[in-house]
């Protein structure tokens, strides 16, 4: 185990160690595991993690935005504490986030908030299946122009190891950046390893990109879905992110729709979650409120 507690701040102890009720919907045949907080009734957040990312994400994220509303996050197929799904296509993990809304059985349709890979996930969801959210919020989430490079996809190696320390000792972030907040990244590592009978290992999928169904057309598809966004949505990035570039924002800018709103966080990298928790809590419950 980690010595997180000792470095963290009490605001991000008393959050993740805040309770949150564990329920599961059913995906294209696997169990889609996600946490609930907040009170029934109220106005809703569906929230969804990044590439090999899980839930506990937002786990010092989630209960500052649960005082008003009522959050569920998720975790997608073959991450966090999902099954897994044999098909792996863009298609299947944006029903993982309306199989989950639908569950949810909210008053009215929520607000879908997404990090990177869950962002790009949320805005097809947002094109194909506007009727079921009210709005969209893009956290770090690229869109990159067809015709000229673009970062290579990032490989999850999904290897086992024989303890639990030393799994923690490899954990690293993907993109990688400078540890800002080494208490959250601690967290996040802890919570998402678990130990099967070759070892300890990630609660992750090892490289979505390198399939099929992504490897060929897939960014190509996501700069025609951005334009197509009808439903309210924020794009938020950080201002020294590795994936959402100058070039690359400039690009986002160029084909949005005129009701999107930008929103740059500074001194931020990809993961600004980690890097400015509670500047990412004042920012999306600001957002949610508009």
């Amino acid at each position: 185990m980690s010595n997180w507690r000792e470095s963290a701040p009490d605001w991000f102890i008393q959050a993740v160690d805040s309770p949150w009720e564990q329920r599961f919907a059913e995906s294209g045949g696997a169990k889609i595991h996600y946490r609930v907080r907040g009170e029934e009734g109220a106005p809703g957040i569906v929230l969804c993690h990044g590439n090999a990312a899980h839930s506990g994400w937002w786990d010092f994220i989630a209960p500052a935005l649960a005082e008003d509303y009522r959050v569920a996050a998720l975790d997608f197929a073959g991450m966090g504490d999902s099954e897994e799904r044999q098909l792996v296509t863009p298609d299947g993990f944006a029903n993982d986030i309306v199989a989950v809304i639908r569950d949810m059985g909210f008053d009215s349709p929520p607000l879908l908030i997404g990090h990177s890979f869950g962002g790009g996930m949320s805005m097809r969801v947002a094109v194909d299946h506007p009727d079921l959210i009210r709005g969209l919020v893009m956290v770090d989430s690229p869109v990159y122009r067809p015709d000229t490079d673009r970062p290579g996809p990032p490989r999850v190696a999904k290897r086992a190891y024989p303890s639990m320390e030393i799994a923690l000792e490899r954990f690293r972030l993907i993109p990688e950046q400078p540890v800002v907040t080494p208490y959250a990244v601690a967290y996040i590592a802890e919570t998402g390893v678990m130990e099967t009978r070759k070892g300890w290992t990630w609660k992750a999928r090892t490289n979505i990109f390198g399939h099929p169904a992504f490897a060929k057309h897939f960014w190509e598809e996501q700069a025609g879905y951005f334009p197509r966004i009808e439903i309210p949505a924020t794009k938020l990035w950080g201002s020294l992110s590795a994936l959402c570039t100058p070039e690359t924002m400039a690009f986002m800018q160029e084909i949005a729709p005129s009701h999107v709103t930008f929103v740059e966080m500074e001194d931020a990298y990809h993961h600004l979650l980690l890097d400015r928790p509670q500047e990412t809590i004042r920012v999306l419950k600001e957002i949610a409120a508009t």
